[in-house]
């Protein structure tokens, strides 16, 4: 009888509320304007909404907007709104909020981390209550995608400012609290327009160290943890967790500044494309998960991938023929830069050993992720940096200028505007095509492999999104099975 009385009150707690590990407690959870990860993986379709987004099955629809529709010119498109739509805080959802939404993330002044993606518009009006018009420079197909993005979800004028603090949107759950160095509660907003969630409440906890995250789950203080690269085996056998896949998009490279010599030689990068042993560094994560190699900057689970693991076999011979073909003289030295990351620390040295083996002297640089970005990434001062590319569908990288990689290649630009002006599905996966071996041959970057995350998360738990590419944990259709 205690038994019982102690099960009950637990059953009927578990099954509306839910703790979830995450590994970085972000600086904003705002996640229009900061680049931070953690940020949209609390926030994107549970706080906060965007006129469109890319559901559980990987699927892009409409969401606070009802449907769109594109001009014959492809220079503008018209958004058909939601009514009924309130915020968290009572106040409406419609056309004129949607606008200073937009123009909000185009203010060039703003600190939004993907502005990029919304080069191409140069107007945004709302004709009536519930109708948006967009205004392009030229066209632009990928844009109902680029406004799934965590970046331009919408928020109110009268509480976007606060929003880094205090997030006020429009989704299924309401903030409710953020303990700083410890948690973010999420509470659920009965007053949401969509279905309603099963869970009344979700904590997403920080997890500092590995050995405290072991211990958490040992005592049974958290129901899962979120992009899981590595985890003891006596979890991996425990009959009460299993591992939940994800489909996220985080491209593990070995970028390289082609525009620094020896590097803006062709033959130079491939020789670095032949000389890394892909599977051999992608045994970084343990015997437990196989990450998928690649080709390219793009991710196997997307319709329009084209497998190019094959164009350069590991080979070190072949790598030295071109070094020497290229006039690298052996123990030319290099300085290869790392980020503080477990991948940078353990398999910047992997990267190293296997340059040295075809006659390079490597010289390691560690930095801090503030000098990383700085001297790295926007100074472009570096020659070779390992590191992971998250962002989905960010193929438009390599058509910008000015970006990190140096790359300034006509033909693929070319492409790239050719991508834009799809005026088809089957076009659109084409010529993404085409851009992949572009690259590819181009030997731009090193590209390695996808990072292996999965969720560890309680075995009655259910209705996880496992194959939307966006970097969040959604809520609304989790919950605990009998």
């Amino acid at each position: 009888m205690l038994l019982l009385a102690l099960c009950v009150p637990f059953s009927a707690q578990a099954s509306e509320h839910i703790r979830l590990g995450i590994q970085l407690e972000p600086p904003s959870l705002d996640p229009t304007r900061t680049a931070a990860v953690s940020a949209s993986e609390i926030t994107w379709c549970n706080l906060f909404e965007g006129l469109t987004f890319v559901n559980g099955e990987g699927q892009l629809r409409p969401r606070l907007a009802k449907s769109w529709t594109l001009s014959d010119d492809q220079l503008q498109y018209r958004f058909e709104l939601r009514h009924d739509i309130r915020f968290h805080d009572g106040r409406t959802f419609n056309a004129e909020v949607a606008e200073f939404a937009l123009q909000r993330l185009l203010d060039p002044g703003n600190a939004n981390p993907q502005l990029e993606w919304y080069k191409q518009i140069t107007g945004v009006k709302a004709t009536d209550e519930y109708s948006l018009e967009i205004t392009l420079k030229r066209p632009d197909a990928m844009l109902p995608f680029a406004l799934s993005l965590p970046a331009a979800v919408m928020v109110h004028p009268d509480s976007a400012a606060n929003n880094g603090e205090h997030p006020v949107g429009t989704g299924p759950y309401r903030f409710a609290g953020w303990e700083k160095g410890h948690s973010v509660t999420l509470l659920r907003n009965d007053d949401y327009w969509g279905k309603r969630p099963a869970l009344h409440e979700a904590r997403f906890l920080f997890m500092r160290t590995s050995v405290g995250t072991e211990n958490m789950l040992a005592e049974g203080l958290v129901d899962g943890l979120l992009s899981v690269t590595r985890v003891g085996n006596r979890f991996l056998l425990r009959p009460d967790y299993r591992m939940s896949p994800r489909q996220l998009q985080s491209k593990m490279i070995l970028a390289i500044n082609n525009g620094r010599p020896p590097f803006d030689n062709l033959q130079v990068r491939r020789a670095l494309s032949h000389a890394i042993d892909r599977q051999n560094l992608s045994q970084l994560y343990g015997p437990q998960f196989k990450p998928q190699l690649i080709g390219s900057h793009f991710p196997p689970s997307h319709p329009a991938y084209v497998d190019l693991v094959d164009r350069y076999p590991y080979d070190p011979e072949r790598a030295k023929t071109l070094l020497r073909e290229a006039g690298v003289e052996p123990g030319t030295r290099i300085a290869l830069t790392i980020p503080p990351t477990d991948y940078g620390r353990y398999g910047g040295l992997m990267v190293a050993e296997d340059l040295e083996r075809i006659g390079f002297r490597v010289e390691l640089e560690q930095l801090d992720w503030s000098r990383w970005l700085s001297q790295v990434f926007k100074q472009k001062d570096y020659a070779l940096t390992l590191i992971m590319h998250v962002e989905p569908m960010d193929l438009n990288i390599y058509a910008r200028d000015n970006y990190y990689f140096n790359y300034d290649n006509t033909r693929f630009k070319a492409i790239w505007e050719q991508v834009l002006n799809a005026a088809s599905e089957t076009e659109l996966h084409r010529l993404l095509g085409e851009a992949q071996r572009q690259l590819a041959e181009d030997a731009v970057n090193v590209f390695l492999f996808m990072r292996p995350e999965q969720n560890l998360m309680h075995r009655q738990l259910r209705g996880m999104w496992e194959k939307s590419p966006i970097p969040s944990f959604v809520l609304e259709d989790v919950y605990w099975a009998p």
